[in-house]
């Protein structure tokens, strides 16, 4: 009996999985959502919980920044630093800007989103046509995926009970039979 409660002990043990939301977190970002920022050359800044995984020629780590009119005005890796992405932009047309990205954790999960941020340009300010992008500009489909819903855990949680209350009923000790009790045989 006693290895029989060990042995449902390991199993139940074995049979319970670790948190699977582990994974980076967006934590700051500059602009922020629907925050107006004056022209002229600026970082689009994405901070992460841990630091992001860098891939070979920055794949997997991607940004599109759409501008007022629609056209992309840029598409292509966001340069990391750390737990940091970090895009330098030179914006001279106002309006409201879009900007979708992508980026992979150092678990290898990819994250992403996108939020909209309004540029003014009181000064009439001009970008500089000679302004350096990173060299890994190029077409980017960036699809903003869901993170899984958290709302059918409680259908882990109570077949996982079920579980264990099946095995308690196979793992029980038997009951003995009459004659095996009187010790006849």
């Amino acid at each position: 009996m006693k290895h029989k409660l060990w042995s449902l002990a390991a199993l139940l043990l074995t049979a319970i999985p670790l948190s699977a939301n582990a994974h980076e977190e967006l934590v700051d970002q500059y602009p922020a959502a629907s925050e107006t920022i004056p022209a002229g050359v600026q970082e689009i800044r994405l901070s992460f919980t841990n630091e992001l995984l860098e891939l070979a020629s920055g794949a997997g780590n991607e940004i599109v920044v759409r501008a007022p009119s629609g056209e992309i005005f840029y598409a292509g890796c966001l340069p990391t630093q750390g737990a940091d992405g970090i895009l330098p932009v030179d914006l001279d047309m106002p309006g409201i800007y879009s900007v979708a990205w992508r980026v992979v954790s150092a678990d290898g999960h990819p994250i992403s989103d996108g939020f909209e941020f309004t540029v003014v340009n009181e000064t009439g300010y001009r970008s500089d046509p000679a302004f350096s992008y990173p060299d890994c500009a190029g077409d980017v489909d960036i699809t903003i995926q869901e993170e899984q819903p958290q709302s059918l855990y409680w259908l882990l949680w109570s077949s996982l009970g079920i579980a264990a209350a099946f095995l308690v009923f196979l793992l029980r000790p038997k009951a003995r039979s009459k004659k095996h009790q009187s010790g006849e045989q």
